[in-house]
């Protein structure tokens, strides 16, 4: 049975006393993010369990990994200025 978007939940789950979190998730991009990092560090993230048909997975990471960064707001002197860069770049990318 496939679960809907509002169904595909994702627990980040840790306390103070120890150093790595828990990571239960049904999100196939952040599933498969999770695997390549069990791949290339599998002393820091690994692969606890798999549940609901394989459809859910539950990793430990080191706690340190969890972030929460709201998005970065850009004044508007920065995005003129990105928007001059793309237009030159643009620009040059069409000359002969």
């Amino acid at each position: 049975m496939r679960l809907t978007n509002q169904e595909r939940e994702t627990i980040f789950c840790y306390n103070e006393a120890e150093q790595t979190a828990n990571v239960y998730t049904h999100s196939p991009a952040l599933r498969r993010r999770l695997e390549a990092l069990a791949q290339e560090r599998p002393s820091e993230c690994r692969l606890e369990r798999t549940g609901h048909d394989d459809q859910a997975a539950e990793y430990i990471i080191p706690k340190a990994w969890i972030r929460v960064r709201p998005p970065r707001v850009a004044s508007e002197a920065q995005k003129a200025a990105a928007r001059a860069a793309l237009a030159k770049a643009r620009n040059f990318d069409s000359e002969p």
